[in-house]
């Protein structure tokens, strides 16, 4: 394959293609179209001029998730939610290649999925609330199906007690470094030591929502990928990471939705996402920690400061001031704060088209 237009090759892409071409009996690409990596590795879209599949080697992830239970998690999908009004990644093939013919450090895997309709939401913020809502009904589906199967094929399930006691630790942790305002740090001790706060059931949940995971049009949301990190655990998770990717003026219609659409939720499951929500400014000081960046322990030093002050200063406030321009509330501040700390990248529609084609 060759790039008569722009006089060059994308080389690891048209490896991929050439790799993809070999992946399934009667398939035979005549066109391959680079995609964003979104974090994966190297992707390109196929066209056999009939049907269009994405294939991805998939540099990017760390290599002790295991790939082939993608596999697993898409037949638990199609068995749990049949009538889901979204979809899923739906894994056609799967291969191994050396480490030598990606130049990586380890052999790498290459998967042949289905396009998602749609595209990731990306550094966009959903700002309508049709966007929101839908959101909120595909995660209610998600988190209304019975654990049994998920337990069954061998997926974690993590127990409420346990992912209290690992967010207690988290938040030792990050008291030793020494950058948690004193009230801050009080604030969540109390507030994740709350014993009714953890009085619920664990539920299936997606694990990995995030800015490319969730694929959208302009009305709805049309997928979801990343599905490999399913499994039991609480609920409040995928709210809290949904929350970030929403406008802060939005995140009241998203939780409203979500208890609408799931009325046998507990009743603690809001204000443990917003709870979780903040906390993921302190994740990203315990990570800058464990790396040794001194330039983002700096940032998330700072980050919590600010917090601390919106969380704790709203009675200094002059009456003048508050009137002219109303403070956000604090989950509203950290949002919009945190949004920093997610890497920014797009993409375009995975089923679309694009304008770098290549054909052999």
């Amino acid at each position: 394959m060759s790039d008569g237009r722009l006089g060059r090759v994308n080389t690891k892409a048209l490896k991929l293609a050439a790799v993809a071409a070999t992946m399934l009996d009667d398939y035979s690409p005549t066109e391959w179209v680079p995609l964003p990596s979104l974090g994966l590795g190297i992707r390109v879209l196929v066209d056999d001029g009939q049907q269009q599949l994405v294939a991805t080697a998939q540099t990017g992830l760390d290599r002790s998730a295991d790939t082939g239970s993608a596999a697993e998690a898409g037949r638990i999908y199609d068995s749990m939610y049949p009538h889901a009004g979204f979809t899923w990644p739906h894994l056609r093939a799967i291969t191994e290649v050396e480490a030598d013919y990606f130049g990586t450090s380890a052999p790498t895997t290459v998967t042949l999925i289905e396009p998602l309709p749609g595209a990731p939401v990306g550094d966009q913020a959903i700002a309508d609330t049709a966007r929101a809502s839908s959101l909120a009904q595909a995660l209610a589906t998600l988190h209304s199906a019975a654990p049994e199967s998920i337990s069954e094929a061998g997926f974690p399930v993590e127990d409420p007690s346990r992912f209290q006691f690992q967010i207690l630790e988290r938040l030792d942790q990050a008291a030793a470094t020494g950058r948690v305002p004193a009230g801050l740090l009080q604030h969540w001790e109390e507030e994740f030591e709350k014993v009714s706060l953890w009085r619920f059931l664990a539920t299936p949940i997606h694990g990995a929502i995030d800015e490319t995971s969730v694929f959208t049009d302009q009305e709805r949301v049309l997928a979801l990928s990343g599905i490999e990190r399913l499994r039991v655990s609480d609920p409040a998770i995928d709210l809290a990471a949904a929350s970030a990717l929403i406008d802060p003026a939005a995140v009241p219609t998203f939780f409203s939705e979500y208890t609408n659409s799931r009325p046998r939720a507990d009743e603690h499951v809001i204000t443990r996402a917003e709870l979780l929500a903040e906390f993921a400014v302190l994740d990203w000081l315990l990570e800058a920690v464990d790396s040794g960046d001194e330039e983002a322990i700096q940032d998330a030093g700072e980050l919590l400061s600010s917090f601390n002050d919106v969380l704790f200063s709203h009675d200094a406030a002059e009456p003048e001031a508050v009137e002219d321009s109303p403070p956000s509330t604090p989950d509203t501040e950290l949002t919009s704060e945190a949004e920093d700390v997610v890497d920014e990248g797009t993409a375009p529609d995975e089923s679309g088209s694009a304008d770098d084609t290549h054909r052999p």
